[in-house]
């Protein structure tokens, strides 16, 4: 599954800039980062576990993500989407394998 990204005209648009501004800057932090753009796993890692025990302090108390993780590859109580009509279909698939 891909993710979801836009393309410069975009963020120039939204940046209040032109698109041959936001290509200049892209070129340049491409060059500053020395195209070193790869994550290792280990700080991967430590970001993912530090974004989960956030979300954690933002759940409500009744959930319970004892057994669940972000960060691997079994399966999460939590679902975290971006469009409606995921969420919904996730809820549906959700009920219907619960129903079996």
């Amino acid at each position: 599954m891909d993710d979801i990204y836009y393309n410069n005209a975009y963020y120039a648009k939204v940046g209040g800039i032109s698109t041959t501004e936001m290509n200049f800057l892209e070129v340049d932090f491409l060059f500053r980062m020395g195209f070193n753009l790869n994550v290792k796993p280990n700080t991967f890692y430590a970001y993912c576990s530090y974004l989960q025990r956030e979300m954690m302090m933002m759940m409500p108390p009744h959930l319970d993500m004892s057994e669940s993780s972000l960060c691997t590859a079994r399966s999460s109580n939590l679902h975290l989407c971006f469009d409606e009509d995921e969420s919904s279909h996730q809820h549906q698939q959700q009920q219907q394998q619960l129903a079996v």
